[in-house]
């Protein structure tokens, strides 16, 4: 996932990430900070962070910034339940009050506009040093040495 969101679920109590499409698996994941930085996040994760934990932004920005790394696993945390946000579809319930649920997602610079599936996280641990590893679009396995390694710090 493109950072800095990756490091608010480990580090930034982000217990809610917004997909566009519902997934059956449900436990540990690792969390992968991708290479690329999303413009959006780096404008509002310090003030949501900031917001929920009832700290200065500021101060936010700088943990955030001494801490944000790319291309390695950083944290493991569990994914305990997902469904869609309320209003997005019949089977929709009235869910998530985190700062970090949102109701709907615009892609394509806001030409389109897709319902939200909340994916709710718990559990958030922070590996002592990241782990390089190369990433993939969607949910996927680690290599086995990235398993092992995870293991070994994460129990």
């Amino acid at each position: 996932m493109q950072q800095p969101w990756a490091w608010a679920i480990v580090h930034g109590g982000k217990d809610v990430e917004n997909r566009t499409q519902a997934w059956t698996y449900r436990g540990a994941l690792a969390i992968h900070a991708g290479a690329r930085l999303s413009e959006r996040g780096l404008r509002a994760v310090p003030d949501i962070a900031a917001a929920e934990q009832l700290v200065d932004p500021d101060m936010i920005r700088a943990e955030m910034r001494d801490q944000l790394v790319t291309g390695t696993i950083i944290g493991v945390v569990d994914l305990v339940d997902v469904h869609y946000s309320a209003g997005s579809s019949p089977d929709a319930i009235d869910c998530c009050d985190s700062w970090w649920a949102e109701a709907s997602y615009d892609e394509h610079g806001g030409r389109t506009r897709r319902d939200v599936v909340h994916l709710v996280l718990e559990h958030p641990r922070p590996v002592p040093e990241p782990i390089a590893c190369k990433g993939r679009l969607g949910l996927w396995t680690p290599p086995v040495e990235v398993l092992e390694q995870l293991q070994a710090v994460t129990r």
